[in-house]
């Protein structure tokens, strides 16, 4: 994506003619679509970012365990403390395509010395360095596109969408016709490198169901020497503390440490986080189309390497 600037708004009236469906706004990027409000040059700066060696990334598809992710990685790398509250992830852990290369670099090194960088780009065009390490989270489509929808319709500023159908929005995610592009082809560019020894890939399913031994292999991934023998010491102490505050629960108490105000009315930033509940709002047919796009880009092994949610 290069510069080339457009916006795609769905709903000049956000009610909608008759007979007209809502559709989400969007900026696009030369076709590369980004939540209406995010900063043009943000984008265009931030994939000219040039990756430094103790460069941490926390890369996912968007509704995938990416806050998770970068709340795990900030307890790991303070000992299981909390964010202070004056703190914000969102400024200490920034994403990269939004606030741009310059606030990027200029944040200060964190704990164990890396730069925290979030991002949402496919593999192809995320920032790289062989000694940079990046951190992948990937959850199966159909749990993803539910959590996304809802994300959408609860960021009004940024799309538009608060009375828009969870049916139109699953044909735009089927489609990738989303803010950062096709699920599945961003899944595909991170899988092509899971054996890379620089990366680390998990699924948000295995998150879930063992947060302990992902925890312990997120700290060995940062430094095997040093974190999980940490974590342990003490009768595990600091892990015990870590799964606390990374708890759903915990992470639904005080939202704006990750995300800006949204009105009661809307659905909140931390929701649920949960495992396969999707056939809540997914009818069957599209769970199977979503299904078969999976078997489509993915391998039997990579998908026994995913697990049965996909």
């Amino acid at each position: 994506p290069d510069a080339t600037l457009g916006v795609c708004d769905g709903n000049m009236d956000s009610e909608g003619s008759p007979g007209t469906p809502i559709l989400p706004s969007y900026t696009s990027h030369n076709g590369y679509l980004m939540p209406r409000g995010f900063p043009v040059d943000g984008f265009v700066s931030g994939l000219k970012y040039e990756a430094k060696p103790n460069d941490l990334f926390v890369a996912t598809y968007p509704k995938c365990g990416t806050t998770w992710m970068q709340h795990i990685i900030w307890l790991i790398l303070h000992d299981g403390e909390m964010l202070r509250p004056h703190e914000k992830l969102t400024e200490l852990f920034p994403h990269l395509e939004e606030v741009g290369a310059d606030i990027v670099s200029s944040r200060p090194p964190a704990s164990g010395g890396y730069r925290l960088i979030k991002t949402h780009l496919p593999y192809h065009i995320t920032p790289s360095h062989p000694r940079a390490k990046y951190v992948c989270v990937i959850r199966n489509p159909k749990d993803c596109v539910v959590s996304f929808y809802h994300h959408t319709a609860g960021f009004p500023k940024h799309y538009n969408f608060s009375n828009g159908s969870f049916d139109e929005y699953f044909r735009l995610f089927y489609e990738g016709q989303v803010d950062f592009g096709d699920y599945f082809s961003c899944v595909r560019s991170w899988l092509d490198r899971r054996n890379d020894p620089n990366i680390l890939l998990l699924t948000y399913e295995r998150l879930r169901s063992d947060t302990r031994a992902a925890v312990l292999e997120v700290a060995t991934f940062l430094d095997p020497k040093l974190y999980p023998a940490r974590l342990l010491e003490n009768d595990g102490e600091i892990l015990k503390k870590i799964l606390l505050h990374s708890s759903i629960d915990s992470m639904k108490k005080d939202p704006l440490r990750w995300s800006s105000e949204r009105k009661p009315e809307h659905t909140p930033f931390i929701r649920k986080g949960s495992l396969g509940q999707w056939d809540e709002q997914l009818r069957s047919e599209q769970a199977k189309l979503l299904d078969k796009r999976m078997r489509d880009v993915c391998s039997e092994e990579e998908l026994r390497f995913l697990g049965d949610q996909y």
